[in-house]
């Protein structure tokens, strides 16, 4: 009986050890699986947003958040990435921050669009993926926060997957909420047209409290180019200013050709009156030579004259002679 319960025992202590050696080999293994997992989600990349103020940039981040890339989209963006290194490693909504903060330095938020300060614009590339639910949003409150401190009155607008047409532009919908945004204006009516988008922008026509709006917001990252609005005397958007002037360039050199034109006209007047009066001075009879020369004939008469009384001065004299 003592042999079987030795057999016995000396078996479960056997099972016993044996599930100790799995159940930590099975720890082991799912330790190493969930590190694997953590080192691959923050080495690939999840997504891009694309932050629009007038420089454009790309930021490129992975799978918990942080950033991986900075590229400009234009050659402003370029530029203030290039001049901002720091950022491998660092949560998206921070360096969104520090961008905001680089375009406020470099003096881009003093481009105004209808007379207020030009809004950012952060837009999910399509395709991409957010880390988390409040992604975008904690973004948005740092640009707001940086607004803030630097003392402009810029909001966020953000562009996300729902806010896509089939064909990757951004919807009607979204365009006008961009634009009554940027004018702070909670209402408008816009103008009922059909948009073929072609060049790729929205022409907004609206009404709001009694004024006309013309506004065009580009329909790939929702950053609005160009805008107008009735009794707009204070509008300064260079690229309207750039168009009247040059008109204005345009209709000075018509005029000062025609100027030009006229004063041609009046030298060759001149010149065809000078002509003719240079011509009737040619046709002057005395210059003729046939004709006599009346002057020369009264000259010898003078001589003559002169001689004669040198001649009787003279035999005047020899007549007192002789009779003295």
């Amino acid at each position: 009986m003592m042999k079987r319960r030795n057999l016995k025992g000396t078996a479960v202590a056997a099972m016993v050890c044996g599930m100790m050696v799995f159940t930590g080999c099975g720890g082991g293994g799912t330790a190493g699986a969930a590190e694997e997992a953590a080192v691959q989600k923050s080495e690939e990349i999840m997504g891009t947003i694309l932050l629009s103020v007038n420089p454009e940039m790309e930021i490129s981040y992975d799978g918990e958040g942080k950033v991986k890339s900075i590229e400009g989209a234009n050659e402003e963006g370029v530029a203030v990435a290039e001049a901002y290194k720091d950022y491998d490693g660092k949560a998206c909504r921070e360096v969104v921050g520090d961008l905001v903060e680089e375009i406020y330095e470099a003096g881009y938020f003093e481009q105004t669009v209808g007379g207020n300060t030009r809004n950012v614009v952060l837009k999910l590339e399509e395709g991409s993926r957010y880390p988390d639910d409040d992604f975008i949003n904690e973004m948005a409150d740092e640009v707001k926060v940086t607004a803030e401190h630097c003392g402009i009155g810029s909001s966020p607008m953000t562009v996300d997957e729902d806010d896509y047409r089939e064909d990757g532009y951004i919807t009607l919908e979204k365009a006008q909420e961009i634009v009554l945004a940027q004018l702070h204006l909670d209402a408008a009516e816009f103008t009922d047209k059909e948009y073929e988008l072609d060049d790729g922008v929205y022409e907004l026509e609206f009404t709001a409290n009694g004024v006309e709006y013309e506004f065009e917001v580009n329909a790939v990252n929702g950053k609005v180019l160009e805008a107008d609005y009735e009794h707009n005397d204070d509008w300064d958007d260079d690229r309207y200013d750039d168009r009247d002037d040059d008109r204005d360039d345009d209709d000075d050199d018509r005029d000062d050709d025609r100027d030009d034109d006229d004063r041609d006209d009046d030298r060759d007047d001149d010149d065809k009156d000078q002509d003719r009066h240079d011509n009737d001075e040619d046709d002057d009879p005395a210059d003729d030579s046939n004709e006599i020369d009346h002057d020369d004939d009264d000259d010898d008469l003078d001589d003559d004259r002169d001689d004669d009384r040198d001649d009787d001065r003279d035999d005047d004299r020899d007549d007192d002679r002789d009779d003295d």
